[in-house]
């Protein structure tokens, strides 16, 4: 598994998506951007792919989750960046009561089942989301920490399944599993491109956060980001054979 540099996240990801293409990834599609540096890097690698190959561009898909004051704000500041690209941006908004318990599962649930109902109505089939490096290495210890088996510990895989059971014809892609968060941001830095800081990401409340928080200390005693993506990837392998 060879981690992407800023150099060269430009010239491989065309290269990477057509060999997604290949494996049964589909196009065209929508992209999940919440306003974070990963997704908004992936927003633009995907309309410069587009366009270059001369295929549709994305439809960017952003939800107001109404877990902070300001997330109108920042669904709008995500739709004015794809406009700002070209790019034709929906804002699907969370309705009913906010979660007071296991909030990130509850959240991630409904955004899902939004982006779903919509990518059914206009009839896409792929949802592009911007998983990096890092949260393949991070959802393998999350996993480990409430002692998941082999199925659990697999890596996440660039094409699957869609995560909500009643949109079975629906696929995820991820094209950035093996990118690093910083490639990711020093690209952002070279296009002059703006992002968004959710201060939930440091929010000590979530599982992943405390984890995002403790990176250093993991990586001095030698569990680094690309080595944890690396054992997930080779649990993936033993998956498929078994």
């Amino acid at each position: 598994q060879r981690a992407h540099t800023a150099a060269s996240l430009q010239d491989d990801f065309a290269t990477h998506m057509e060999a997604l293409m290949s494996s049964g990834a589909r196009w065209p599609g929508a992209v999940a951007v919440s306003g974070g540096g990963d997704s908004v890097a992936l927003m633009l690698l995907l309309a410069e792919w587009a366009k270059k190959s001369k295929r549709p561009a994305p439809v960017v898909l952003t939800v107001d989750h109404g877990l902070r004051d300001d997330s109108t704000k920042d669904a709008k500041a995500v739709a004015r960046m794809a406009a700002d690209v070209g790019l034709k941006a929906h804002v699907l908004t969370c309705k009913g009561a906010r979660p007071k318990s296991d909030i990130e599962a509850e959240a991630r649930e409904a955004r899902y089942r939004l982006m779903g109902e919509w990518m059914t109505a206009h009839k896409l089939t792929a949802l592009y989301v911007a998983h990096s490096q890092e949260d393949q290495a991070e959802t393998f210890l999350l996993r480990l920490a409430r002692g998941s088996g082999l199925d659990g510990l697999s890596a996440m895989r660039a094409v699957s399944a869609f995560p909500v059971a009643e949109f079975a014809e629906l696929q995820i892609v991820r094209p950035l599993l093996e990118t690093t968060r910083g490639a990711l941001r020093e690209y952002l830095a070279k296009q002059k491109a703006k992002w968004i800081e959710d201060p939930m990401n440091a929010d000590p409340r979530f599982a992943r956060s405390k984890l995002r928080a403790a990176w250093p200390q993991l990586e001095a005693v030698g569990l680094t980001a690309v080595r944890v993506a690396d054992a997930a990837e080779h649990l993936g392998r033993a998956r498929d054979a078994l």
